[in-house]
């Protein structure tokens, strides 16, 4: 039987309708595959998740080998040109398996369809070149422009590498662009108050589905990478799990809530840590589940329905305008708060072509206004729980540091101790947690607690 990865001209048509509605609209490329790929077999599907998913990870790589090569630069290009381009590119320097000649063939055949005579045979040069030169690609000198190599060899933005070049030696940050490249394990966390994980991973057993303990954090479990749906599950819709990192699934425990306590998650869609505190709880107490936006409210109300769930209450707000709800004091706030996402581009490598290092300052002015709405509502002896799926400076130490010097009444709490062991090895600190891809093999997080006195 022919092989599906060379033969396959759909996926590729798919994977380059969803790569520009990833650029025209700015949408994530998670949020745009499903209804994409919904009409396709398996296996057309896999290879157009695959084609999608590789050309955004190693876009900017991809886009100087296009530039060294082609007398129009790739941002003069239209949408579609630039993207068939990019995905044959891909599939050239990236995937051993697909021959050259498919790739080629494949993309002068979409260059015909979505350009002109001229713009396939354009694209049929370009991409011969590039198959040509594929292995001797001048990449820039790694001792004389280390920040440049990296960027380029590892599909990083170069102002990313730079800062990563000012915190590590060069061989801790090329471990650490290897990590990110690297899709981290899907993970579950078993609701405790419906089954246990042993009894989980029989049931998804049952369901064809083969998942494990995770041996890093106790109590979640780790499955299968690719052709999953969870939501296709018997089990997810039983409400016996929900899908969460496994640095995500570290937070919430760190309040030791009682049954009886009351706290407020001040920023809590998509409702992964609100619902964790909730079963915690015993599906007792209180959980405010604070959310600026309605729709995204919606998704927080169906994971508690889903999960029965009765101790969530949704507030449809500001939570920097917390104070003027006026809700009685709660033994503790959770401030998850908005941030670059730096820390899972693993997961989301569209993240790291989003973001750059203008954005972090007024990142990090929000995350202070968040803290500080927090802290005002708290009573004495109230705790303070600070994560941000980051590992930057701006959004994590410094953020420590400026809550520190404005609120001299909160007392800093040691997280590290409160991890599994092995990832309260290589922290820089006792009091703050961070997680590092390179380190600790999950996603990167950042964890900081206070109590007020």
């Amino acid at each position: 039987m022919p092989n599906k990865d060379i033969i396959s001209g759909t996926a590729r048509e798919t994977a380059l309708r969803a790569l520009v509605r990833f650029e025209k609209d700015r949408a994530y490329l998670n949020l745009i595959l499903p209804s994409v790929i919904n009409s396709l077999p398996p296996e057309e599907k896999a290879l157009t998740v695959k084609l999608a998913s590789g050309t955004i990870q190693h876009l900017n790589t991809i886009d100087w080998a296009l530039n060294l090569y082609s007398n129009t630069k790739t941002e003069k290009m239209t949408p579609w040109i630039r993207n068939l381009l990019r995905l044959g590119a891909f599939q050239l320097l990236y995937l051993d398996r697909i021959p050259a000649y498919a790739a080629i063939n494949e993309s002068v055949r979409l260059a015909g369809r979505y350009g002109h005579k001229g713009v396939a045979g354009l694209t049929n040069a370009l991409l011969r070149k590039i198959s040509r030169e594929a292995d001797s690609l001048p990449w820039p000198d790694p001792e004389s422009d280390q920040a440049a190599f990296f960027s380029l060899r590892h599909s990083i933005p170069l102002w990313l590498t730079k800062k990563m070049l000012i915190r590590f030696e060069p061989d801790q940050v090329e471990n650490w662009c290897r990590a990110v490249n690297e899709k981290p394990a899907l993970s579950i966390r078993p609701n405790l108050l419906r089954i246990k994980p042993d009894e989980l991973i029989g049931r998804l057993a049952g369901e064809g589905v083969k998942a494990v303990h995770s041996p890093v954090v106790p109590g979640m479990l780790r499955l299968p990478q690719g052709g999953f749906s969870p939501a296709a599950t018997k089990t997810f819709r039983e409400g016996l799990y929900t899908v969460q990192g496994e640095s995500s699934a570290l937070v919430a425990p760190l309040l030791a809530l009682s049954c009886s306590d009351t706290v407020v998650d001040l920023c809590s869609a998509p409702g992964g840590k609100t619902t964790h505190l909730a079963e915690l709880m015993r599906n007792e107490g209180t959980v405010f589940a604070v959310e600026l936006h309605r729709t995204r409210l919606d998704l927080v109300e169906k994971a508690a329905r889903r999960l029965g769930l009765k101790n969530i209450i949704p507030l449809n707000t500001d939570g920097r305008l917390i104070g003027s709800c006026n809700l009685k004091p709660p033994q503790a706030v959770l401030v998850d708060a908005p941030c670059s996402g730096l820390g899972v581009i693993a997961r989301l490598p569209e993240i790291k072509w989003r973001r750059s290092g203008e954005d972090l300052p007024e990142i990090q002015k929000q995350q202070l206004q968040l803290l500080t709405a927090a802290a005002d509502i708290l009573p004495s002896g109230g705790k303070l729980l600070y994560s941000v799926c980051t590992t930057e400076p701006e959004e994590t130490t410094m953020v420590v540091d400026l809550f520190n010097n404005s609120r001299i009444n909160f007392t800093a709490k040691p997280v590290v101790p409160l991890l599994p062991p092995a990832l309260q090895l290589d922290q820089d600190n006792n009091i703050t947690a961070t997680i590092w891809p390179h380190r600790h093999g999950l996603d990167g997080f950042f964890i900081a607690l206070w109590q007020k006195r």
